[in-house]
């Protein structure tokens, strides 16, 4: 459903793909656990800054992108998004609020002690030159945050001399169908595919999974635990899968797989991998929805995935290869399904029987790729980017694993929560991938 304008100065759109379903996940969670939402994004910039008045220039630069991408600022009533044209008294409660200088000593402290937000926020730490950005999943993906960071970071560097909020509706985010202009309503096959789709997920759930009190114990406290390779070891890794025909992408879920596999609960379901893997659709919409411009904005999929167990890594690895390849490059999934595929998951996850499945306890593995395609090492004479995380807050569900590499080096996350699993075992975890890769392509 479009943006509908229904009063003056106040816009709606009803949520009716993914975003419907983080917008349930998100409200099921805060009821349970005390306001704390499942799948709020984190990330954070390392920073070396050298432009006059910092925190006034990085203030400045918030507003702009909220001017340029005004979804930023909306919020959520019911399944409804709302974004309102601010007066001056409006936008200077929103900045109040959404742009907080903070005394933390770095981003992990900060995390330590944030509370739940009402729309995305940016922290600037002047004690480590951080910045640190946190939205909620139902506004934005993964990588629509490193896109936002090179908008945000192009504002600084090249600040508009004047902004005149009124004319920035016009800007707001269409949801995928609509920027690839399909109709809302999908033909009775594609229903049909969909269908098909999501029930041969939902008949392997929960699969294999590593020994986890999700379901058993109260929330704890959220992580995001990194590994970074050496850049040496990365560029071995990177000519490595080249030469043998495989995605790094690929290399690394398959390690992951293998890890679990020898970590498995016994009571998973151990003959099956079920999983589903996270597709970036920018690359399919046409212009500017692929850009930097619609960064705000949720333009994924996830399509699922299975592979029988056990089995070897490189059976396991061209399985993913295959899957990853195909699945809309080669059309095996054609784009038309991502709406009712999207409905059909929201609906499911609101019956019984979806609420009779055991969890799956396993990490959803999203590779972001090279970051570089996103955002710059510098920008401007004055703004370098050092190091750049990407994190999600995990209440209830399942944990992340995200793969991506910057300054060439390969870095792996680990969101999870304390709660369900101990810190000490996603550690192992990370160093087993890790010893798996160096293993299969290397030795």
């Amino acid at each position: 459903m479009v943006w509908r304008k229904v009063s003056d100065n106040r816009w709606e759109h009803l949520a009716n793909t993914f975003d419907a379903y983080f917008i349930f996940t998100e409200k099921l969670s805060a009821d349970l656990c005390g306001g704390r939402e499942h799948y709020v994004l984190f990330s954070t910039l390392k920073l070396e800054i050298s432009i006059p008045n910092v925190e006034s220039a990085l203030r400045y630069a918030w507003k702009q992108i909220r001017y340029e991408q005004p979804q930023l600022a909306a919020t959520v009533e019911g399944m409804a998004k709302v974004y309102e044209v601010p007066d001056e008294k409006g936008l200077e409660q929103w900045l109040a609020s959404t742009f907080i200088v903070s005394q933390a000593s770095d981003a992990e402290e900060l995390y330590r002690s944030v509370t739940p937000i009402k729309q995305a926020t940016l922290y600037y730490l002047p004690n480590s030159s951080e910045l640190a950005f946190r939205a909620h999943h139902h506004s934005i993906d993964g990588t629509g945050v490193f896109l936002f960071w090179h908008s945000y970071l192009s504002a600084v560097a090249n600040p508009l001399k004047q902004i005149k909020f009124g004319d920035e509706p016009a800007r707001l985010n269409p949801s995928v169908e609509e920027a690839l202009g399909y109709p809302e309503e999908p033909t009775q096959a594609h229903s049909e595919e969909a269908a098909a789709l999501l029930g041969s997920y939902a008949e392997g759930l929960p699969g294999i999974g590593p020994v986890s009190k999700l379901g058993e114990a109260p929330v704890g406290n959220c992580h995001n635990t990194e590994l970074v390779f050496s850049a040496e070891t990365t560029e071995a890794l990177v000519k490595a899968c080249k030469d043998k025909g495989i995605t790094m992408t690929a290399a690394i879920h398959a390690a992951y797989i293998i890890t679990l596999t020898r970590h498995a609960d016994p009571k998973s379901k151990l003959g099956e991998y079920v999983t589903t893997s996270q597709f970036n659709l920018r690359p399919y919409l046409p212009d500017p929805y692929n850009s930097s411009k619609y960064a705000v904005a949720v333009y994924y999929t996830p399509i699922p995935y299975k592979v029988g167990l056990p089995n070897s890594y490189w059976d396991v690895a061209k399985s993913l290869q295959d899957y990853y390849q195909s699945t809309f490059k080669g059309n095996a999934v054609p784009l038309e399904l991502v709406g009712p595929l999207a409905r059909l998951s929201f609906n499911f996850t609101q019956t019984p029987e979806y609420l009779s499945i055991p969890m799956s306890k396993d990490a959803l593995v999203s590779s972001l790729g090279i970051v570089e395609r996103y955002v710059q090492r510098e920008y401007g004479s004055g703004i370098k980017v050092k190091d750049i995380k990407m994190g999600i807050d995990i209440i209830m569900g399942m944990s992340f694993f995200f793969a991506y590499t910057f300054r060439d080096q390969l870095r792996l996350v680990y969101s999870f929560n304390d709660g369900y699993e101990e810190a000490k075992n996603i550690q192992t975890y990370m160093e087993e991938v890790q010893s798996i890769l160096i293993e299969e392509l290397l030795a």
